[in-house]
C-alpha cells in the first residue's frame, strides 16, 4: 500500500513537471513571436491547458491500470489465504477428532469398567415407581471388591454375581431427580470412582412431556404489539394423552385457552395472529391431561421486550388430579 501511494505521488510530480516545462516553452515561443523572431504563430509546443489535460489523463489511466493490477493481485492473495485457511480448518478438525479418539482410548484403558448397562421396567401406577436393572462388569476385581451406585443423593449396593459381574434391581420413583450418577468400586485400602450413564429423571421417559417447534415475531405499533407466528406441539408417549390445551398469556394475564388435542396428535402447525398491549410479552402454556391421572404444564416465554421476569415465570411441572405439585424441572 505504501509503495502504491509512493508511485502515485511520483506520477503526479512528473505530470506537474511536464506541465511546468510546457508552460515555460510555450511562453518562450510567445515571446519570440512578440519580438518578431518567429513569423509563424503556429507551434509544435502544446498549450499548457492541453498539456495539463493530457498529463493528468495519462496519470489517471496509469493509476487505474495499477489499481486493477493491485486488486487482481490482492484477490489472488485472498483466494490463496482462504484456501490455506480451509486447509488449516480441515487439519484442525482432523486433529481434534484424533485427540478425541486418543482421549476415548485413554479413558477406556484407564477405566476399571468393562461395561455398564441398565434396563427400565414398566411404570407401577400404584406408587409411580419403576424398577431399573443395573449391571456392571469390572476388568479387575478381588473377593473383597464391593460396588455402589450413587444417583444424586441415593446410594444403592450392587450384588456380586461372580467373575467381576455386579447387579442390582433399583426401585426409583417417577419423580426422583438425580442428575449425577457414579459407581464407587471399593477394595481394601482404596476406592475408585467411575462416572456412568444412568437415567437420572424418569419423568421424561414415562410421561407425555410437551415441547414445541415454533417461530414468532413482534411488530410494534402505536398502543399495541402485533404477534405473528406459528408453533407445533410435540409430545411423545401419546397413548397416555387425554387432552391438550394451550393458553396464551401476556404480562401474567391469560388471554385465551384453546383445545389443541387433535392438532397435537396429528402433528399439525397452529398459526398465531393477535394483538397484545404495547411492550407486553407473549407467553404460552401447554397443559397435558393424562389418562394415568397427571396434569403436565409447560409455560414458556415466546417473545418479550422486558428481560426482567421472575424465576418461576417459565416452568415445567407435573401435578396430580388434586392439583398437588409432584415434580418441577429445576433447570427450567
Amino acid at each position: 500500500m505504501t509503495s502504491f501511494i509512493f508511485i502515485i505521488l511520483i506520477l503526479l510530480a512528473l505530470a506537474a513537471v511536464i506541465i511546468l516545462v510546457s508552460i515555460l516553452l510555450y511562453n518562450r515561443h510567445l515571446d519570440k513571436v512578440t519580438r518578431g523572431e518567429v513569423h509563424d504563430t503556429h507551434s509544435t509546443i502544446p498549450e499548457p491547458r492541453t498539456a495539463a489535460g493530457v498529463s493528468y489523463k495519462a496519470v489517471l489511466m496509469i493509476i487505474l491500470i495499477m489499481t486493477f493490477i493491485g486488486v487482481s493481485t490482492v484477490s489472488g492473495i485472498v483466494g490463496t489465504l482462504q484456501g490455506e485457511m480451509n486447509n488449516l480448518e480441515s487439519d484442525m478438525s482432523i486433529l481434534q477428532n484424533q485427540l478425541y479418539q486418543i482421549q476415548e482410548t485413554i479413558d477406556k484403558n484407564s477405566s476399571r469398567i468393562e461395561y455398564f448397562t441398565y434396563n427400565m421396567g414398566d411404570l407401577n401406577p400404584n406408587d409411580n415407581t419403576v424398577v431399573v436393572g443395573a449391571e456392571v462388569l469390572l476388568k479387575e476385581y478381588a473377593d473383597e471388591t464391593a460396588v455402589q451406585l450413587i444417583v444424586g443423593d441415593d446410594v444403592y449396593e450392587l450384588s456380586d454375581k461372580g467373575n467381576g459381574l455386579f447387579c442390582a434391581d433399583i426401585s426409583r420413583s417417577l419423580f426422583d431427580d438425580g442428575y449425577e450418577s457414579k459407581l464407587i468400586i471399593k477394595e481394601p485400602g482404596r476406592n475408585y470412582t467411575e462416572i456412568v450413564d444412568f437415567p437420572a429423571c424418569l419423568v421424561y421417559e414415562y410421561l407425555p412431556m410437551p415441547s414445541y417447534e415454533c417461530s414468532f415475531s413482534l411488530n410494534e405499533k402505536i398502543g399495541r404489539t402485533h404477534v405473528d407466528g406459528e408453533y407445533k406441539p410435540v409430545i411423545y408417549n401419546v397413548e397416555d394423552v387425554e387432552s391438550v390445551t394451550v393458553t396464551y398469556i401476556t404480562d401474567g394475564k391469560e388471554i385465551e385457552t384453546l383445545d389443541v388435542t387433535q392438532e397435537t396428535l396429528n402433528g399439525m402447525t397452529i398459526q398465531v395472529d393477535m394483538d397484545i398491549p404495547a411492550g407486553g410479552d407473549f407467553t404460552f402454556r401447554i397443559e397435558v391431561m393424562t389418562k394415568s391421572g397427571f396434569r403436565i404444564a409447560e409455560q414458556t416465554l415466546m417473545v418479550y421486550s422486558n428481560p426482567d421476569y421472575s424465576d418461576d415465570y417459565e416452568y415445567s411441572r407435573v401435578y396430580d388430579n388434586n392439583g398437588n405439585l409432584l415434580w418441577e424441572d429445576d433447570f427450567k
